[in-house]
């Protein structure tokens, strides 16, 4: 598969249709920061069907599309098409004979997006799929971006893992292993779904064949039903006519009754009206004088609240006098107590103010004599300092000649010690044979070490050969060991189905439970005992047997045997054993002629003959439904899951010990591994050893040549040392004694001292005087506020005095009117209460002649109500006798209905041959329940049963055909799952060992030397296991890559993915700036491989960076650059045909 053009339209920041051709060799893409160059690589991931929007740095899938700019509309869609050509055919969905395919993503705003394979809509997944079989796809080994190496090497070991997947080309594997997966999951769903189905199917058959058996008694039942209800009706009609001639004769003598009673009621309403008029003036005046009396109550209840309320003001005004005359003392104190406080205000004042004129007079000497004390000791603080600085330079100065003389006589005496050496060392010459001797003894250990080595590579090729095998018959036991399981769970599924059929089917302690049949017949014989499926003892069960003292002596004739003869079952069960007969003879005719009345016979071939001549040939799925077959059924299928569960123990027993076998020769094989190992390192450590020795005698023999000019040197340096160290030795002398400057340093620093206590005296002296000003002035502030604050204090309790003098004038002059009220209020109530006895005088007497009136009122109403009682009952039995006729003659029609829709007949035509003195009600009522009851008993009847029956029995044999399909499926979904994980771990395997070899080749190449290895954590299962990177660079020991300084990791990260690339070439390899951690040195060995890559493959590579050398390595160079703000261009430059150009 080769890729030869990529088209990107609105993608990020191309907004126009951009095209360039993807050449064989090196194609760089180049620009500065931010001009769209990692974009081209965005879009390449995302046709190749990337769906995470953050690996392409948006926020959302829409970001891929061009926002606009301040020139430019935003689109509505992205596209991105790659074109790619293959030389073999390549079927995607469909029998495809091209060579050249265009790969096609278009994503529109809010919309999602398609894919579209040569211009046909295809699904994402199977885009996914045709890039991974390429060994290409959004997250391939073969696409570097930035940030990416980092990545790998502080991923997990079990996330590197996928890099050696890539090396497989076991991407795809795992695509349809997940497919394969969710089929599996949802064919397992599917048989769940249809044992469900099956098990209400098989409930609502039984149910069928249920109700087939009660429609016949059912319908005789309904017809018993149909004639007591007809002589039910036609007792009905006649008590309906009877009924209807009483009523019509009740009715007619109420009425006159009614008559009567109405005359009556009208005489006595119109005296009742005399009486009435009478009376209404009457209540007039009573109303009237009622009405002034309580006029009267009310005034008189007005004028008590009124003294009352007058009392209490004169109480009230009196406490007032005396709260203001309080009030006014308390005021008149408080104008004296603030007089007083003013004055030791004022006074306060005052002297404040004389010690502040004080201390202004002493102020200016004070702060004159501290400003002269300090120039003082600042003085001799400067004499202080510079005497002692020269004190500490002529110290300084001491100490480095003493440390000048102490370094030259230890240089002196190491020269004259490595003379004496040398000296020695010429005349002794042993040392060199040993080291000879020494190196013969690690030549010889270094040629036992090389055949150790060997004879480990020869254990270890056969320890994997036994690994092999070992693993391959796990791999048959373990297959072996499913196809069991899932035997084991479809007897189990059967099992389940089964025992559910005997639970619905049958009920507890019925007759087939209290049979033994004789071995060997249970098949035979089952079908003809279906009458015990159902029957018990109990009289209270629709279906039971009871015990006959008769016995039939008519037997089988030869050839049939009884029943009884081979099975054995209670008592009342022997009529039906003598009469039922097993035969192996299959001619009807003949079977017939031999039987006698009652027999009944079961032929081999399962045909039931019955002596009046019913033939009942039974149907294979008849035998689904007998119970006894059932049972029987389910103990072999017990008996059949025991035997599958030893199997599968044994076959676990074999796979644990295989496993264990395995183990065992893995972990022999590590350790021959690991000794291998030890001893390859031993002997480099042997061959380092032997060159240090060689090294050593080299060096020894160049040394007694160099020996005799390095003692002329060292006189040379003899004699130089011993002249430094008199002239330092002099310049010591000259500095002279520092013990004088020493004792005039003490002198000034007390001085200083001495100084520096009165300065401090003098300036605490200024500032504790500055202070007290201070607070002093503070003092006379707060003195003047707070005089001012009580001068207005005592000039509003001066207003308040006044105020206060006032309200008591004025309260005293409101006491004396209110003395006056009480005497003129009770007057009036005397006045009052002489009108309220006239007004009640004159009420009772009104009321006498209308107690007077209102008792002849009562007699003639009393008369009236007993006139108006006696009509009420009679309309009421009126009513009631209508009532009860309109009553009758609903119930005439409702018979009528009734009689037309049940017995189909005239109703005036039903009495025609009735007669009542033979029918009783009651009886036929007795005998209408127990039918019904019966029915009711019967239950609901459908009699479509057998129809219906037949239809479900069709759909339930297709279901269960689907459901043994699904099931085999379901197998062959397992095996494939082994098979795929099976080649995933050999093709995992292999391409380890390949990439591996071929890490350890690039890194030697890359480092100049060194050694690295990759290592897998769990040998067991590949498939699981975690990949780590060890790495020894040249001269250092072997570390994780994680420990490796940063060059060395980018380095060897780019060994480890071209090692990958080399097992598995894909198309295109994108490299996106992973140069930037190289200097110049690796820069030149990373483009090398690179170009050797390219002329070696036919793979084509494009590298992002922006390093000079790089570009320069470059065939051909894409320039990104935005000609305006937000929007990518590209310019191409062919570099070979560049330098063709030059060199002409």
């Amino acid at each position: 598969m080769e890729l030869k053009k990529i088209k990107l339209h609105g993608f990020k920041s191309f907004d126009k249709l951009t095209e360039f051709d993807i050449l064989h060799g090196l194609t760089g893409i180049v620009g500065p920061n931010g001009c769209g160059k990692s974009n081209v690589l965005d879009s390449l991931q995302w046709v190749m069907g990337e769906t995470s929007y953050k690996n392409l740095r948006g926020s959302e899938m829409d970001d891929v599309i061009f926002s606009g700019t301040d020139t430019s509309a935003s689109r509505n869609f992205a596209e991105v098409s790659v074109i790619l050509n293959s030389k073999q055919n390549v079927s995607v969905s469909s029998n495809n004979e091209i060579g050249e395919y265009e790969i096609k993503r278009r994503i529109e705003r809010n919309s999602g997006s398609k894919y579209y394979i040569n211009s046909i809509e295809k699904r994402a997944k199977d885009v996914q799929l045709f890039f991974a079989d390429h060994s290409l796809g959004p997250h391939s080994v073969s696409i570097v971006k930035q940030g990416q190496i980092n990545q790998i090497i502080e991923s997990k070991p079990n996330e590197r893992r996928k890099i050696l997947e890539e090396a497989a080309g076991i991407s795809g594997l795992h695509h349809r292993k997940h497919e394969a997966q969710l089929r599996l999951n949802a064919t397992k769903t599917n048989i769940d779904r249809i044992s469900d189905i099956l098990n209400e199917i098989g409930s609502q058959l039984t149910s069928l064949r249920k109700q087939s058996n009660q429609a016949e008694r059912f319908k005789s039942i309904v017809a018993k039903i149909r004639q007591y209800e007809r002589e039910i009706l036609q007792l009905d009609w006649y008590d309906v006519q009877t009924k209807e001639t009483t009523y019509t004769n009740g009715i007619s003598n109420i009425e006159v009754k009614i008559n009567n009673s109405k005359a009556e009621i009208n005489k006595s309403s119109e005296e009742a009206e005399d009486i009435i008029g009478k009376i209404v003036p009457i209540k007039v005046d009573l109303q009237n004088t009622q009405e002034e009396l309580q006029q009267k109550n009310g005034d008189e209840l007005n004028l008590k609240n009124e003294l009352q309320y007058t009392v209490e003001r004169i109480k009230n005004n009196k406490a007032q006098i005396d709260q203001i005359k309080y009030d006014l003392e308390r005021e008149t104190k408080n104008t004296l107590d603030q007089d007083e406080q003013l004055n030791y205000l004022v006074a306060k004042k005052n002297e404040i103010s004389n010690s502040i004129d004080e201390i202004l007079k002493v102020e200016k000497n004070v702060i004159e004599a501290s400003t002269q004390a300090t120039k003082n000791y600042k003085k001799l603080e400067s004499d202080y300092n510079n005497c002692l600085s020269e004190i500490v330079q002529k110290k300084t100065e001491r100490e480095n000649l003493e440390t000048l003389i102490h370094k030259n006589n230890a240089e002196l005496k190491i020269c004259e010690d490595e003379k004496i050496i040398i000296s020695q060392g010429l005349k002794n010459s042993e040392t060199s044979n040993t080291l000879n001797k020494e190196k013969y003894i690690l030549t010889t250990r270094h040629k036992n070490l090389d055949n150790e080595i060997k004879k480990i590579l020869d254990d270890v090729e056969k320890c994997q050969s036994i690994i092999e095998i070992l693993s391959k018959a796990e791999n048959q036991i373990q297959s072996k060991k499913i196809d069991i399981e899932i035997k084991i769970k479809q007897l189990i599924n059967s099992k389940d189905q089964t025992e559910e059929f005997i639970n619905t089917a049958s009920k507890q302690n019925t007759l087939i439970d209290k049979i033994q049949i004789k071995k060997g017949y249970e098949e035979k014989i089952a079908y003809i005992l279906s009458d015990l499926e159902n029957s018990t003892f109990n009289n209270n069960d629709s279906q039971y047997w009871i015990s006959q003292d008769n016995k039939f002596q008519e037997k089988f004739s030869s050839g049939i045997y009884p029943l009884n003869e081979i099975v054995e079952g209670p008592n009342e069960l022997n009529n039906y054993l003598n009469y039922t007969g097993f035969t192996n003879n299959e001619n009807i005719d003949e079977i017939i002629s031999l039987l006698k009345p009652g027999q009944v016979v079961l032929t081999s071939a399962g045909i039931i003959i019955r002596w009046d001549g019913l033939i009942t040939k039974l149907k294979p799925e008849d035998k689904k439904k007998n119970i006894l077959l059932a049972k029987k059924e389910l103990s072999e299928k017990i008996k059949s899951i025991k035997e599958k569960e030893i199997e599968i123990n044994s076959i676990q027993f074999d796979y644990e010990d295989k496993v264990k076998s395995l183990k065992q020769e893995r972990i022999r094989e590590i350790k021959l591994r690991k000794k291998w190992q030890e001893l390859v390192e031993e002997k480099n450590i042997i061959a380092e050893n032997s060159y240090n020795i060689e090294k050593q005698i080299l060096l020894q023999n160049e040394s007694i040549i160099s020996s005799a000019s390095r003692i002329e040197s060292l006189d040379q340096n003899i004699k130089i040392y011993r002249k430094n160290i008199k002239e330092y030795k002099s310049r010591f002398s000259s500095i002279g004694n520092i013990n004088k400057l020493e004792n005039s340093l003490e002198k000034i620093k007390l001085d200083f001292y001495n100084a520096k206590t009165i300065a401090d005296i003098k300036e605490t002296s200024s500032q504790n005087l500055l202070r007290e000003k201070r607070e002093l002035d503070k003092n006379l502030n707060d003195t003047m506020k707070e005089e001012v604050s009580w001068k207005n204090r005592n000039s509003i309790s001066i207003n308040h005095i006044s105020e206060l003098n006032n309200r008591l004038e004025q309260c005293q002059l409101t006491s004396g009117e209110l003395e006056k009220l009480p005497n003129e209020i009770n007057k009036k109530q005397l006045e009052l209460q002489n009108e309220i006895t006239k007004f009640r005088d004159l009420k009772n007497t009104i009321n006498e002649n209308l107690s007077r009136y209102e008792n002849k009122l009562y007699k003639v109403n009393t008369h009236l109500k007993l006139c108006e009682n006696t009509l009420i009952k009679d309309n009421e039995a009126l009513i009631q006798l209508k009532a009860q006729k309109e009553n009758l003659d609903e119930k005439k029609l409702d018979l009528k209905d009734k009689i037309k829709i049940k017995i189909g007949i005239n109703p005036l035509n039903i009495l025609d041959d009735f007669k009542s003195d033979l029918l009783d009600k009651s009886i036929i009522i007795e005998k209408l329940s127990q039918a019904i009851r019966q029915r009711e008993q019967i239950g609901s009847v459908n009699l479509a049963a057998e129809d219906e029956y037949n239809e479900i029995k069709v759909r339930f044999d297709n279901l269960s055909a689907e459901k043994d399909d699904l099931i085999s499926a379901t197998d062959t979904l397992q095996k494939g799952i082994i098979e795929i994980d099976k080649e995933a771990r050999t093709r995992l395997r292999e391409s380890f060992e390949k990439v591996n070899n071929n890490f350890k080749l690039l890194f030697e190449k890359l480092f100049n030397g060194g050694n690295a290895e990759l290592k897998i954590n769990d040998e067991e299962d590949i498939l699981e296991s975690g990949l780590e990177i060890i790495a020894w660079p040249p001269g250092k020991k072997p570390q994780t890559i994680s420990l490796l300084s940063g060059g060395e990791q980018a380095l060897t990260v780019i060994a480890l993915i071209i090692a990958v690339f080399l097992e598995n070439p894909s198309p295109v390899c994108i490299l996106d700036e992973v140069d930037a951690p190289f200097d110049d040195n690796n820069i030149k060995k990373f483009c090398d491989l690179l170009k050797e890559l390219s002329l070696n493959s036919q793979t084509k590579f494009l590298i992002v960076t922006h390093h000079p050398y790089t570009m320069s390595q470059m065939d051909r160079l894409y320039g990104v650059t935005m000609a305006k703000k937000g929007e990518s261009v590209i310019l191409s430059v062919d570099l070979n045909e560049a330098e063709s150009m030059t060199q002409v």
